[in-house]
Formats: structure tokens, C-alpha cells, sequence
């Protein structure tokens, strides 16, 4: 990957004001490909070293090259009137992508753009007095292609990419959120709800297993709606000592059926796979001059891996837990070193960790479940400065 590019601004104080004008322009060129490398037939233990970058494949099955060119301004007015900071701006953004073919292969080849000169950008934030404030935002934005054989339109079969190089348009979201930060003794905590619409979502539908390696077929599978809370808080228990918890509620769903070849898929309503309504977390911890420690749990609910939510994982809770020493202040050469040892998934549970490895179907199940890590010890030594 070669990649080269420039960031520029010019901020102006003008009173309340502070203006700011800038840009971003950046190239990007990435070779990817997909070889083959023989092994020896031998007892002793494999003939190339794994950690190695191979070489002399036998066979090249495809190989392209890939560019992105981005070129971004941006337009940003911050008014302060005391008690109250008013934001607003816009960005223009224009990203072209091409691919060509090195080794030619059934991905495809070709160029395509997207761009928006005007994506919005509003803000507030008013501090009610000096330990609380309230926020508030509201945001557009797009997620312009990629230039790879592995993810977006070129990864997609050439009859695909033809059909669809003429009238796609990139994906947009638009965000609304608002909340409050606060703190109060020993306490600090924030508040925050938001509501997200996506549109023109672009879905890579797998094509066959995915083992066998097989391009993606790109499809418009229209919007989606996201909204929910969000609620964290610390409290300082005593010198070094505090507790953190976290809760964010999150309800995704499909807001359009899919048409699938000449079957129509009843998405809408359903929820967003690989996405859990509740996610939970607490933890303790401790910092002093000479110990220093953590344990934390980690709550997520049920996801589905099917769009008709037919099929799903069971919610699970994670525990994690660490204990260290450490140098203190003034001993010289030795001060700043730490040992730490550090334990993941302490009460060894067996649950699914990862859902769609494989992608997803319409319902039923599917080799795209991986398990997670069993319970793991590090033992970490650092010096700091």
C-alpha cells in the first residue's frame, strides 16, 4: 500500500466567532491478490515459515490493483455566548475508486465515484451551571465505496458490477443526539439518547459457502433505524479506589422488505442481526502508590444471525480481572516498572463469540458462529516514563 496526502485549516478569531476552513486530500493505491503456496511433503514440520511473507505461489488466482482518491473541505462557525456554545458547518467530500486487473480473476475491474459537496453538521452544548452541561447534535453523512477485492462493489462479480456501476449510491445516515453530563462529589456520570436513520444500505450477499471463495453479489437492501440510551457513571469510593458501570439499550431494525431474485423477504420490522437490544458493564478497580488491580463483567444479550431472526445466540456475561505492583516514585532507575498479571474470561465460559463469520442467511442456521477464547493468563512486564 502506497498512500500520500496533505491536511490543511485556517482558524479565524472574530469576536465570538471561530471560523475554520479546511481540506484533506489524500491518494491511495493497495495491491491485493490471492495465491497459492506449495508445502513439502515432510515429517520434519512444515517447509515455509508461517511468519514469513510467502513467495514463489504456483498459482496466482487474481491479482488488481486498487485506488482511492479523497478529496474533502470543510466549512466550521463555533459562536460562544457564555453559558451557551453554538456549532455549525458542513463538509463537502468527493472519493473516486478505481481497479485494475494485474492477473484478471472473477472479481471485477473498473471505476466509480461518489460524492456530496453540503453534509451538515449542527451542535450545542449549555452548561447549566459549572458541574453539569447538556448537549445536542445533529449530523449527515455518507460511507463512500471501498477500493478492495475483499468488501464493496469491486469484490462483487463483473455482471454485478455492471449492473449496478451506473445507479448505485453510496449509504447515508443521518443522527440525532442529546444528553447530559453531570458530576457531583465523588460522581460523574452521562446521559445520552440518539436516533440514527441509514438509507441505500449496501449488502455483499453471499454467493455459495463461503469457503468457497466465491465474489459477492451487491444488493440496495434500503434502510434502517437505530435508536437508543446510553447511561455511564464512575464514583470515586476512596483514595484510588472506584467503581464504573455502563448501560446502552440499542433498538436496530430493517425498515424495507428485500427482493431477492422474485421472492420478497419480510425484513421489515426485523431486528439488525449481530446487533443486542441490552449491553451492560461494571468494574472495580484500584490504583495505589504500590498495588494496582481490576475486575470488571461484561453483559450482552441474545443476537440473531438470521435477517428473518429465526435463529440466535444466547446472551452471555464475560468476568475479567488483573493484579500488579508496581515501582514507586523515586527509586530511579527501577521507578516506572510495573508487573501485571491479567486474566481473560475468568470463570472459563463457553459461549459464542463471534456471529456471521460466514455471512448471513434469510433464516435457518449456518456454519458462521466462531467460539470464544477460553480463560487466558498474561503476565505483563512495562516500564514506563
Amino acid at each position: 500500500m502506497d498512500r500520500f496526502g496533505a491536511i490543511t485549516s485556517l482558524v479565524a478569531e472574530l469576536g465570538a466567532n471561530t471560523v475554520e476552513i479546511g481540506g484533506w486530500y489524500e491518494n491511495n493505491d493497495f495491491r491485493q491478490a490471492r495465491r497459492f503456496y506449495g508445502l513439502a511433503n515432510t515429517l520434519s514440520g512444515s517447509s515455509r515459515d508461517s511468519l514469513q511473507f510467502q513467495h514463489d505461489p504456483f498459482f496466482t488466482q487474481w491479482d488488481y490493483d486498487y485506488g482511492t482518491e479523497i478529496l474533502q473541505y470543510h466549512v466550521m462557525d463555533r459562536v460562544d455566548l457564555g453559558a451557551l456554545t453554538l456549532s455549525g458547518g458542513w463538509k463537502g467530500v468527493r472519493v473516486s475508486n478505481r481497479a485494475n486487473a494485474i492477473v484478471a480473476g472473477p472479481l471485477s475491474s473498473g471505476r466509480i465515484a461518489s460524492q456530496d459537496w453540503f453534509l451538515p453538521q449542527i451542535g450545542m452544548l449549555f452548561r447549566l451551571t459549572n458541574n453539569a452541561e447538556l448537549f445536542a447534535n445533529y449530523t449527515e453523512n455518507f460511507r463512500p465505496f471501498v477500493s478492495a477485492g475483499t468488501s464493496g462493489l469491486f469484490a462483487t462479480s463483473p455482471a454485478s458490477f455492471a449492473a449496478s456501476v451506473e445507479d448505485l449510491r453510496p449509504e447515508r445516515s443521518k443522527t440525532i443526539e442529546g444528553g447530559g453530563r453531570f458530576r457531583s462529589g465523588g460522581f460523574q456520570g452521562v446521559l445520552a439518547g440518539y436516533h440514527v436513520d441509514f438509507s441505500d444500505r449496501q449488502l455483499g450477499v453471499q454467493v455459495g459457502a463461503p469457503i468457497e471463495g466465491r465474489p459477492s453479489e451487491l444488493q440496495n437492501v434500503g434502510s434502517v433505524r437505530s435508536w437508543g440510551v446510553e447511561a455511564s457513571g464512575t464514583l470515586t469510593l476512596m483514595r484510588g479506589l472506584s467503581a464504573t458501570a455502563s448501560y446502552a439499550y440499542n433498538h436496530s431494525t430493517y425498515r424495507n422488505d428485500v427482493l431477492n431474485g422474485v421472492t420478497i423477504i419480510p425484513l421489515e420490522g426485523k431486528t439488525v442481526v449481530d446487533s443486542p437490544r441490552h449491553i451492560a458493564s461494571g468494574e472495580i478497580a484500584y490504583d495505589g502508590e504500590l498495588f494496582f488491580g481490576r475486575v470488571g463483567a461484561n453483559y450482552m444479550s441474545k443476537r440473531y444471525y438470521s435477517y428473518l431472526n429465526d435463529v440466535s445466540v444466547d446472551g452471555r456475561v464475560v468476568v475479567d480481572a488483573s493484579i500488579g505492583i508496581k515501582v514507586p516514585t523515586g527509586i530511579g532507575f527501577l521507578s516506572g516498572f510495573a508487573l501485571e498479571a491479567s486474566v481473560t474470561n475468568l470463570l472459563d465460559r463457553d459461549y459464542v463469540g463471534t456471529v456471521g463469520s460466514g455471512g448471513y442467511g434469510n433464516s435457518g442456521d449456518g456454519q458462521t458462529l466462531l467460539p470464544a477464547a477460553p480463560r487466558q493468563l498474561f503476565v505483563t512486564l512495562r516500564k514506563g516514563f
